[in-house]
């Protein structure tokens, strides 16, 4: 009797597979062979849903951001939630994602430091994808600037500098493995709170 597989759920599974491989070996030793083997499949069953590396990495990568967007948008659309608690939400959000899914967030950051590589396969834009987040921040600082819950700034350059604690959030994590997410929150709450106006 033959084996009815969830076409999409597998290539979730292959393509996280895939991250952490990328994650843990480099680029270099990215091989669809490894990923196969970890995923209990043939390298020929492999191409049965993707035809490279490259096209798991692009999917890997929309995954990421289009989880991000889901969210983000959720809370940005809410209209029941002040522009400051919004932007509190957010970078809550964001500060977890950076700590706990590291993985995923290593994969962005890697695209962002290296915008030129060149990988047959990948057609995904992180840098624009980083750039709608970040002009998502923007708008919500704008409309708590104008509605006078936050301060008077430069809504762009304070959006940079929020997303930037997010980078710096994965880079610790990585580096220090131990980064406490409870300590990072209550630091970020305590800068948040001092953009209210």
């Amino acid at each position: 009797m033959p084996k009815i597989v969830d076409y999409d759920a597998r290539r979730k599974e292959i393509a996280e597979k895939t991250v952490a491989v990328l994650v843990r070996d480099g680029f270099r030793e990215l091989k669809l062979g490894k990923v196969a083997d970890l995923c209990g499949i043939g390298r020929t069953t492999i191409y049965q849903y993707f035809r490279n590396i490259g096209q798991i990495i692009d999917f890997a990568l929309a995954d990421v951001f289009r989880t991000l967007n889901a969210e983000i948008d959720a809370v940005t659309h809410d209209q029941g939630i002040k522009p400051t608690d919004k932007l509190l939400r957010i970078m809550d959000y964001l500060e977890r994602v950076a700590i706990l899914d590291k993985e995923s967030m290593i994969l962005v950051l890697d695209f962002l430091l290296h915008p030129n590589r060149e990988m047959p396969g990948v057609g995904f834009n992180v840098q624009e994808h980083v750039r709608a987040l970040r002009v998502g921040l923007e708008r919500i600082l704008t409309i708590g600037i104008d509605a006078g819950e936050i301060r008077p700034l430069d809504p762009k350059s304070m959006a940079f500098t929020l997303f930037s604690f997010v980078e710096a959030a994965t880079v610790n994590s990585i580096l220090y493995g131990n980064i406490s997410l409870e300590d990072t929150l209550r630091d970020m709450r305590i800068l948040m709170e001092g953009l209210r106006a």
